[in-house]
């Protein structure tokens, strides 16, 4: 199992994650010559309060044709136009730790914004990694484990960890 590239959903792929992605890939194609079963993990940034922000952001200002014509970019703009715009009022972040809370809860609207800023942010990360001829087996995030996490922790609170 390696994991690499581990970009973040919503945010461009950049130069920090090419060498570990080249890296990866290369070990993974040595591997899998050398006989190997090898499995490419892109364990991708996708859980946290910074979407409940962008779930806030869209709603506010975003506009879902421009994001399609351009996925990332558009995205990234209304990120930052959030963290601007909380610096005169704060009361965003508030709404931005009840909207990730509404996607934890399941709350449909907020989820499937959600879902859809992972599935075109990972549809413009494999149009590059395309070009590298880079694949990975699994695109699971740190939100598949979103799930697991309340039976882990009742696991080792009965065996005093």
């Amino acid at each position: 199992m390696i994991d690499y590239c581990s970009a973040n959903i919503a945010k461009p792929f950049h130069m920090g994650h090419l060498p570990t992605t080249v890296i990866g890939d290369s070990l993974k194609k040595i591997y899998g010559f050398l006989g190997y079963r090898c499995v490419g993990i892109n364990h991708l940034g996708d859980w946290g309060t910074q979407f409940g922000k962008l779930v806030v952001a869209f709603r506010k200002w975003g506009d879902r044709e421009k994001i399609l014509k351009n996925p990332i970019k558009e995205l990234v703009e209304i990120y930052v136009r959030f963290h601007n715009e909380v610096e005169t009022d704060v009361s965003l972040n508030d709404e931005a730790r009840a909207a990730f809370k509404a996607i934890e809860d399941g709350v449909e609207e907020y989820v499937s914004l959600w879902q859809w800023f992972r599935e075109i942010s990972i549809a413009e990360f494999k149009k590059i990694l395309g070009t590298l001829k880079i694949e990975f087996d699994s695109w699971d995030g740190e939100s598949f484990y979103s799930d697991k996490t309340d039976t882990i922790i009742d696991e080792l609170k009965e065996k005093n960890y």
